[in-house]
């Protein structure tokens, strides 16, 4: 899905006074400096359709336009499993390692264009989003005033959201609530990094034990609110943090070590997997003018059911588990 492609973006409040160099190599990390500079000096960086120095400074409002030859970006699976279709909405489900759309150093290479591309529907949109390296139930809409106008109803839509977790260490609990509020954290060299703080936004979370060893867990989570990172942060504090998490174990050493290298086979094999354990397995959801129904990825990644060997025969206790999830009747809370 390697494009050439002209890039906009409108200069706002705060990134007035910063030169064009230091905008574009801060803002779009997948070129360096370096690169960035070469790009402004060959003319292929605008300023409100002029060519720029590196050194020039914006201010608000101005248009800066980037007109690369080409993206040579890494190659994406372009599996899209497809769950549901109506006239308005399409459910689906995403393979790990993918992000959803536009990220600082991935901007062709998206699930969202994939899909835009598979459907011939350059107006498919996220109604939600996953993480780069979660798979498994995605919903779009199939326009844009569609998501417009369904996409602050969201929750009513997607009444409840479930995922499969496999952590590490031992941990037996049945119907858990976590309520730790959950914010930025400042002291974090990882800028998308939330942690658990008391002045930040509630958060709740249960959780159910599949299956358990003495070295790894796997866990069925429902989110009961949805908050960035939540349930990465949330088993992290807990002690038990997701197998293969960059940024939630192993300290983020890895996810630091990514920004500027390639992440080696001892590294993975540290991680112990290329992507995180963690599957939106399912949900419930109910689409405007239609019953509620009960819908489940199926896709897993193959790293997830290579973890999940651990624990055989789990997809039984998990839909049993599920159906308790559903309806709970007694949870615990558990505060920080």
């Amino acid at each position: 899905m390697n494009k050439t492609l002209i890039f906009n973006t409108r200069i706002n409040r705060h990134e007035e006074g910063k030169t064009v160099l230091s905008l574009l190599s801060e803002r779009f990390t997948y070129l360096d400096q370096l690169e960035w500079s070469e790009n402004i000096a060959a003319g292929k960086v605008r300023l409100n359709g002029d060519a720029v120095s590196c050194t020039w400074k914006v201010s608000i409002g101005d248009n800066l336009t980037y007109h690369p030859d080409s993206l040579d970006e890494p190659e994406v699976s372009t599996d899209a499993e497809v769950i549901d279709s109506s006239p308005d909405f399409l459910l689906t489900g995403k393979p790990a390692g993918i992000p959803v759309s536009r990220t600082g150093r991935i901007v062709c290479n998206t699930f969202i264009n994939i899909l835009r591309d598979r459907f011939n529907n350059p107006d498919i949109h996220l109604m939600h989003r996953l993480d780069r390296e979660t798979s498994g139930l995605l919903l779009c809409a199939k326009s844009k005033e569609v998501c417009r106008k369904h996409q602050k109803n969201l929750a009513r839509i997607m009444t409840g959201k479930y995922y499969l977790a496999i952590v590490q260490g031992r941990i037996e609990v049945n119907g858990l609530r976590i309520e730790f509020p959950l914010g930025k954290d400042p002291n974090s060299e990882i800028r998308c990094q939330v942690t658990v703080a008391p002045n930040g936004k509630p958060s709740s979370t249960i959780i159910y034990t599949v299956a358990a060893t003495n070295e790894k867990s796997m866990l069925l989570a429902r989110l009961v609110t949805g908050r960035r990172h939540q349930l990465r942060c949330h088993l992290s504090h807990l002690g038990h943090p997701i197998i293969g998490d960059k940024i939630y174990n192993h300290g983020g050493k890895f996810y630091l070590k990514r920004l500027t290298q390639e992440l080696t086979d001892q590294d993975f094999l540290e991680l112990q997997t290329r992507n995180h354990t963690l599957h939106a397995w399912a949900a419930d959801i109910t689409l405007p003018g239609q019953e509620p129904r009960l819908y489940h990825s199926h896709s897993f990644p193959a790293e997830f059911i290579h973890q999940a060997t651990a624990f055989p025969g789990w997809r039984n206790p998990a839909a049993k588990i599920l159906e308790q999830a559903r309806n709970p009747k007694i949870t615990h809370i558990h505060c920080p």
